[in-house]
C-alpha cells in the first residue's frame, strides 16, 4: 500500500479562507536539488517556532504564520501527535518537482507525512512509486514518500497542500488501516514509536556529559544544516546539560539537543525516534539509527542509494574537549 485516505475530513471553504490570509506572507523556496526554486512554502511549525537564540535545541512549535490560519491551527490541534515540520506548500502552473525520495518518512524511522490538499486540479500529476495520486481538497491522506515520487502541475491553477510531518504514536496508528500497521510492525525492526521525555533534570544528565567522536557517516543527521562538503571529516560532539536537555555542540558550535526517554536512552529533539543515543556501562554512547538507507548523504539530497537498513549501530569513542 503506497497511500491511504485517513478517516478525517476538513471544510475546503474554511481552508481556502486561511489560504487567502496566508498569501500575503513571504514564501521560501524548498530545499532539494530536484526543482528550480518555484516550489515554495510557508512554515507553520518549525524548530523553536522559527525564532529564538538556539531554535535547533528546541522541539518543533507553531510559528507566527499560524496566527493567520485559525482553521488550520484547529485542524492541527485535533491531530493529537507531536509534530515536526508543518508547511503550506505551493507549486505554480507549469512547475514540476523531479523524482526523489524522502527517506526519513517511514514508520521504521518513526515519522509519517500527511497531506491535506487545499487547492488542486485534475491536471496536477503526483506519482508515488509509479502510482498516480488523486487527492481532493479537505481530505486527509498519507503517502509513502520514502518511495520515489514526483510532481508536475499541468494545470492553470496553483497547487497548494498542507503538509504535516508527525511522529508515530498510538493516535496516529489508529488512523491507519489495521493491515497496513500490521505490515509495518513486521518490517525490519518494526515501528519506532514516540516516547515522551522523562523529567527534565540537569543533575540526572551529568553522567552522559563529555566529548565523543562522531563519525562522518552520521553527520547528515547532526550536521546542523551545513553543506555536505563540511561534514565528511566527522566532528567532536560535546554533550553538556542545559535547561533539562543535553545540548550537543559539534566542533564547538551548538547543533542539537538530546532528551532522556529511558534510563540510559536519549532521543534527539526535533528528530524522529528512529535515532537514539544509548549509553552503556562504559559511559560512551552508541548511536542507533533505524529505518533509513546506509548512505545518509545521498538520502539527504533525496537520492536514495540502496535499500532501507533496519538498524545501524555506531559506537562513539570518548575524546577530550576544551571543557574537560
Amino acid at each position: 500500500m503506497i497511500s491511504a485516505r485517513l478517516p478525517r475530513s476538513y471544510d475546503p471553504t474554511r481552508l481556502a479562507e486561511d489560504l487567502d490570509r496566508l498569501r500575503a506572507l513571504p514564501q521560501a523556496p524548498q530545499p532539494g536539488p530536484y526543482h528550480d526554486g518555484e516550489w515554495t512554502g510557508v512554515d507553520l511549525y518549525a524548530q523553536g517556532g522559527g525564532s529564538g537564540p538556539a531554535p535547533q535545541l528546541e522541539p518543533f512549535l507553531p510559528t507566527p504564520a499560524l496566527d493567520h490560519a485559525p482553521y488550520i491551527a484547529e485542524l492541527l490541534t485535533g491531530l493529537e501527535v507531536p509534530k515536526l515540520m508543518v508547511r503550506l506548500l505551493t507549486l505554480p502552473p507549469g512547475a514540476d518537482i523531479g523524482e526523489h525520495n524522502d527517506a526519513g518518512c517511514n514508520p521504521q524511522f518513526g515519522s509519517v507525512r500527511l497531506h491535506v490538499p487545499i487547492q488542486t486540479h485534475p491536471d496536477v500529476v503526483m506519482v508515488v512509486d509509479g502510482e498516480r495520486m488523486r487527492w481532493q481538497p479537505g481530505e486527509l491522506w498519507w503517502g509513502d514518500f520514502s518511495k520515489r515520487h514526483w510532481l508536475r502541475n499541468d494545470s492553470e491553477v496553483t497547487r497548494v497542500h498542507l503538509v504535516i510531518d508527525v511522529l508515530v504514536n498510538d493516535f496516529v496508528l489508529e488512523l491507519f488501516p489495521p493491515e497496513l500497521v500490521a505490515r509495518w510492525r513486521e518490517e525490519g525492526t518494526g515501528i519506532s514509536m514516540y516516547r515522551p521525555p522523562l523529567s527534565r533534570d540537569d543533575d540526572a544528565l551529568k553522567r552522559f556529559a563529555g566529548g565523543f567522536m562522531l563519525p562522518n557517516q552520521l553527520m547528515p543527521l547532526f550536521g546542523g544544516g551545513k553543506g555536505l562538503d563540511a561534514l565528511v571529516g566527522g566532528a567532536v560532539a560535546e554533550l553538556a546539560p542545559r535547561d533539562g536537555r543535553l545540548a550537543v555542540s559539534l566542533n564547538g558550535e551548538p547543533t542539537c539537543a538530546l532528551e532522556r526517554v529511558g534510563e540510559s536512552t536519549l532521543s534527539v529533539v526535533g528528530q524522529p525516534p528512529g535515532v537514539t543515543w544509548e549509553f552503556g556501562d562504559t559511559g560512551a554512547p552508541t548511536v542507533v539509527v533505524r529505518g533509513v538507507p546506509e548512505d545518509l548523504y545521498a538520502a539527504q539530497l533525496g537520492f536514495q542509494r540502496g535499500p532501507i537498513v533496519p538498524e545501524q549501530r555506531f559506537p562513539l569513542e570518548r575524546v577530550a574537549t576544551p571543557a574537560s
